[in-house]
């Protein structure tokens, strides 16, 4: 199910989508949708529960993912990546530093609320 609304955007924000729509050849409205339904499905760390605080803390890499990024590091450090795989590499590398990102705050976050034990030093 999807409901339309109206949403006042800021001029930074309305021309990042823009810029985003015109490169991926989409309408600005969808651009801003993904945006938002990204936005939704990543709620701050301090907002999920205990037990979805417990799993972000254990979450990794897919193997897939892993095999593969393991692969791509490895054949750009031999500097045999080509567009496509630079490009690849660099979409990956995005999503595991946000995904360690995420996993940090939700140890932080659970060392707070008494889940975890703090990290010896």
């Amino acid at each position: 199910m999807t409901v339309q609304v109206t949403v006042t955007v800021s001029d930074r924000v309305a021309q990042s989508a823009q810029r985003i729509a015109e490169q991926t050849r989409r309408s600005v409205e969808s651009v801003l949708a993904e945006w938002l339904d990204r936005t939704a499905a990543e709620l701050p760390v301090k907002d999920l529960s205990d037990s979805d605080v417990l799993t972000l803390c254990d979450q990794q890499l897919s193997e897939a993912d892993q095999t593969e990024l393991s692969t791509l590091l490895a054949n750009n450090r031999e500097g045999h990546l080509d567009t496509a795989g630079r490009a690849r590499l660099d979409r990956l590398m995005r999503e595991y530093d946000r995904r360690l990102l995420r996993k940090a705050e939700a140890l932080r976050e659970a060392v707070e609320r008494g889940l975890r034990e703090p990290l010896a030093a």
